[in-house]
């Protein structure tokens, strides 16, 4: 749901479509539920914990509203969910616990992490408070000292962010990887902190795949574990080549054009919706069709858009 607030905000703002009354309505509704994990297709609550993953989304969706409405009590709903996420799930080894049912000995992963630097970066685009950088700053703090991995991104962690010793601690996710190069250029423009090696190093190891789309898993030694292919990877795959073309890279704004070609016949269906996952053939898998894509979708057109005029509304 907080995606999807997100999702309606970003549209209305860039006129592509008036979806401010959806987007105040499910955020009312996230409020009103009390920004729980899961709720049932009848409207109650199935699972009251409380997730760092889905605050960094409650974050970024009080933001989006507060961004398209200048109304201060989104900001301060923003700014109270941040602080519930410190002072709730605030860890000594640095960084957060996973949930309110966790203990400080628990494992943890890289991603909730990735998207709480989303949100606050996103935040400190739209108020210039230094207290919402901080939390971005600490972010990139942990992948500089543990996430970053000789061009790979460590996924999993125990709980003082020494790499998961199970057989979890050699799994690289591609998309992951290329949405870090896309969010270490929004935060090297909200810095002014240069991240240059880190985006090439994660860059490159991208485009020792072949072919347009990357798998869904493989080994940070580049062997395949799963070679289905969900789309949501492949946009970011998009958004990192077009974070590349902005800071110059050869061929990068012709990478992200002919992936997006390459999406039409393979993913993007003409009733308007997608196959979410295909095999090693090309063949759509996917049995549904989750909403949380639309999110990829949407911020993949808004960047190849605003970068490289790659997108018509």
């Amino acid at each position: 749901m907080a995606r999807q607030v997100y999702v309606y905000a970003k549209a209305t703002s860039l006129g592509w479509y008036d979806g401010l009354e959806i987007a105040e309505n499910t955020y009312k509704r996230l409020q009103d539920i009390g920004y729980v994990h899961r709720v049932g297709i009848d409207g109650n609550v199935t699972n009251d914990m409380r997730d760092l993953y889905d605050h960094a989304f409650y974050v970024l969706a009080a933001s989006s509203l507060y961004g398209l409405t200048n109304r201060p009590e989104y900001l301060k709903d923003a700014e109270g969910l941040l602080g519930w996420i410190e002072d709730t799930l605030a860890h000594p080894h640095g960084g957060w616990m996973e949930t309110n049912q966790a203990s400080l000995s628990d494992a943890r992963r890289q991603n909730p992490h990735m998207h709480l630097l989303e949100a606050s970066l996103f935040l400190y685009g739209l108020s210039q408070d230094k207290q919402h950088i901080q939390y971005a700053e600490r972010v990139f703090s942990i992948f500089e000292k543990h996430v970053f991995n000789e061009g790979t991104i460590s996924e999993f962690f125990e709980a003082d962010w020494t790499i998961a010793a199970s057989d979890e601690g050699q799994t690289a996710e591609p998309g992951h990887g290329m949405e870090w190069v896309w969010l270490l250029g929004q935060y090297e423009k909200a810095t002014s902190e240069s991240v240059g090696p880190y985006q090439a190093a994660l860059y490159q190891t991208a485009l020792r795949n072949r072919g347009w789309f990357l798998n869904d898993e493989e080994t940070k030694a580049g062997e395949v574990r799963r070679e289905t292919k969900r789309l949501w990877v492949q946009t970011e795959v998009i958004k990192a080549h077009l974070a590349m073309a902005e800071k110059g890279t050869p061929g990068a704004r012709d990478m992200a054009a002919a992936t997006i070609d390459a999406l039409f016949p393979t993913y993007l269906t003409a009733d308007g919706l997608w196959n979410d996952q295909i095999n090693a053939c090309g063949t759509n898998i996917a049995k549904t069709i989750p909403v949380s894509t639309f999110y990829h979708i949407l911020c993949m057109a808004a960047e190849a858009e605003r970068v490289a005029g790659l997108i018509e509304a």
